[in-house]
């Protein structure tokens, strides 16, 4: 039930403090009805794991979530890497993952992990802490307005305000909360979820934990049905091997990879980590294009997506204005695609994905895909970016199968570029897990996410991220965790500075170019594994590489690999690499 404020402004019933020694058997929580109820509702819903960030208004919340036997909880310093532990944790393990900071600018830090697991659409809660409501805009200390702060990247945002709510109420709503985190988006798609919880004065009481109610439960939806007969337009462009099938990033699959990988028949682009295989799947597609244009034999009529929009600006561009349709409604935690284009038809069923291609269009495609593989086979790049990036996939590849990494986390920026033109299958486990915070894009939390999902893993050792110096530095708050346990083996490409605007047309302001733009870290990287307490490598050669990833691959702890490549000649090196693939 919900109470009228204006009428009973101080109706929350606290629960008994806990004063006598003969209640510390019992199983405690809180005081407050608001937090006790949130930590019981989490583990009743199948929560296993939350972070939080130190602070006084948020000892409600920290105390419940500690009482919590079912719940690990981890805490990590800074509200930003905090965000992005929990999103790698849910990414890991696809449950909602809580995320508990105090009031005030905390909050707002929770906003760039919001945002990316607003479009990546992976279930992340984030749990603030907040004055009274009565307090709020009256100038009051690290105050601010936080209900519906965070409103237009969250699938679902509420307060839990116990002062006018019974506990009834905060467990209906609570509950609530989690079944929009798992299926409150598009197609039933999951996503973040806000919730700012007001508390009052005193802050560090405890109680027994209370009873929930068994009602107000909300059971998982069936999956959507899609139409089992294509429109007449795709239907047609299938039959003449003219559509052809996206296939960007899929983070609802990273936990459970061998049962999430889809055949496709179709003439298909790829990114890594969209788990799919066939005989027409092209990775490094933006390759094929001369002058922003597709060869016109493999010239496609129509568009399939499947899982996130594709990172590269050149393929969105050249497939611009084509009727479009996306298939994932059908396919658990998927859910609807992004209307790309602003030509998306609809949903349609995977069972698409397995039609055939016609023998000629097939053909199209094989060779396309030949001439991509054996133009890449000839290249034989100097120290460079792409150099590096060759050394580690030849030196994974000649690994055992049982040592090769299990998961590989990329940062944005360059980073997730060259993995798409590498031959990363070649380099990893059976069934390892790529991925990159590919759904805003930013920078933001790279290693903090893999940190967040390695934390998870059964298996502790061949989980590796590959980052830039400048995402590096960024992040550098990652490991300001308790506790601290990872192998993470960290590679650090260090061309000075973001590599990546020397592929842009920054570079004609040579007097500002290095400054404001390449801008080199004034920290070292050492420095910062340093700090980190990770074991140190450097490589400057490929040799040194080599070296290097077989020493990390055999240290306890986290190792950061220091790879320094010269930017200029990385820049021309990839301008060689990409103008190969336009020469007949």
């Amino acid at each position: 039930m919900v109470r009228d404020r204006s009428q009973t402004p101080k109706l929350r019933s606290r629960l008994p403090p806990v004063t006598s020694t003969y209640l510390r058997g019992m199983q405690l929580s809180s005081s407050h009805p608001a937090a006790a109820v949130l930590a019981a509702v989490l583990a009743e819903q199948g929560v296993r794991h939350a972070v939080v960030s130190p602070g006084s208004r948020n000892a409600p919340l920290v105390l419940a979530l500690h009482e919590q036997p079912e719940i690990d909880v981890r805490v990590s310093i800074d509200e930003r890497a905090a965000a992005h532990h929990a999103l790698g944790i849910a990414l890991a393990t696809w449950t909602p993952v809580p995320v508990v900071c105090t009031s005030g600018t905390a909050a707002l830090n929770h906003g760039p992990a919001l945002a990316e697991a607003f479009h990546a659409r992976i279930p992340l809660l984030s749990i603030t802490a907040d004055r009274p409501v009565e307090v709020i805009g009256r100038g009051h200390g690290q105050s601010l307005t936080q209900a519906g702060l965070h409103a237009l990247h969250t699938l679902h945002h509420d307060v839990l305000d116990e002062s006018v709510m019974d506990r009834e109420e905060l467990t209906k709503r609570t509950r609530h909360a989690l079944y929009k985190a798992m299926f409150g988006g598009p197609g039933q798609a999951s996503g973040p979820v806000h919730l700012n919880v007001p508390f009052e004065e005193p802050l560090y009481e405890l109680a027994s934990a209370p009873v929930i109610p068994c009602d107000f439960l909300e059971q998982k939806p069936e999956m959507l049905s899609t139409p089992h007969n294509t429109e007449e337009k795709l239907f047609d462009a299938i039959s003449r091997g003219k559509a052809l099938v996206l296939a960007g990033p899929r983070p609802a699959t990273a936990h459970r990879v061998a049962e999430a990988r889809r055949q496709v028949h179709l003439p298909c682009l790829a990114e890594r980590g969209s788990c799919v295989y066939g005989p027409l799947v092209v990775y490094g597609g933006e390759r094929l294009l001369e002058a922003g244009k597709w060869p016109s034999s493999v010239q496609p009529e129509a568009i399939i997506t499947l899982g996130l929009p594709p990172m590269s600006k050149a393929i969105r561009n050249a497939l611009a204005n084509l009727p479009h349709w996306h298939v994932g409604a059908d396919m658990d935690g998927e859910g609807s695609g992004w209307d790309i284009w602003g030509t998306l038809q609809g949903d349609i069923p995977q069972s698409v994905l397995q039609k055939s291609t016609p023998a000629g269009a097939a053909q199209n495609w094989k060779n396309v895909r030949d001439h991509l593989d054996q133009t890449h086979q000839k290249q034989k790049p100097a120290w460079s970016d792409l150099g590096a990036w060759k050394v580690m996939t030849e030196t994974w590849s000649g690994w055992e199968l049982e040592t090769r990494p299990r998961s590989i986390h990329v940062a944005n920026s360059a980073s997730a570029r060259y993995a798409q033109w590498v031959d990363l299958d070649a380099a990893m486990a059976p069934h390892a897990v790529f991925y990159a915070n590919r759904g805003v894009a930013g920078i933001d939390g790279c290693t903090s996410t893999a940190i967040g999902w390695e934390s998870v893993q059964p298996t502790k050792k061949g989980h590796w991220l590959v980052t830039g110096d400048v995402a590096f530095h960024y992040d550098a708050n990652a490991l300001l965790t308790d506790p601290v346990y990872t192998n993470l083996n960290v590679i650090v490409i260090n061309n000075g500075g973001g590599g990546i605007f020397r592929w842009l047309p920054g570079t004609q302001h040579p007097h500002l170019f290095k400054r404001h733009f390449e801008t080199p870290p004034s920290r070292t990287v050492k420095a910062q594994a340093q700090a980190m307490e990770a074991t140190y490598f450097l490589a400057s050669c490929a040799k040194d590489l080599r070296l290097s990833l077989n020493q990390a691959a055999d240290t306890d702890g986290p190792t950061v690999i220091d790879v320094q490549t010269p930017a200029e000649r990385s820049a021309e090196v990839l301008t060689q690499y990409l103008n190969a693939f336009r020469k007949t």
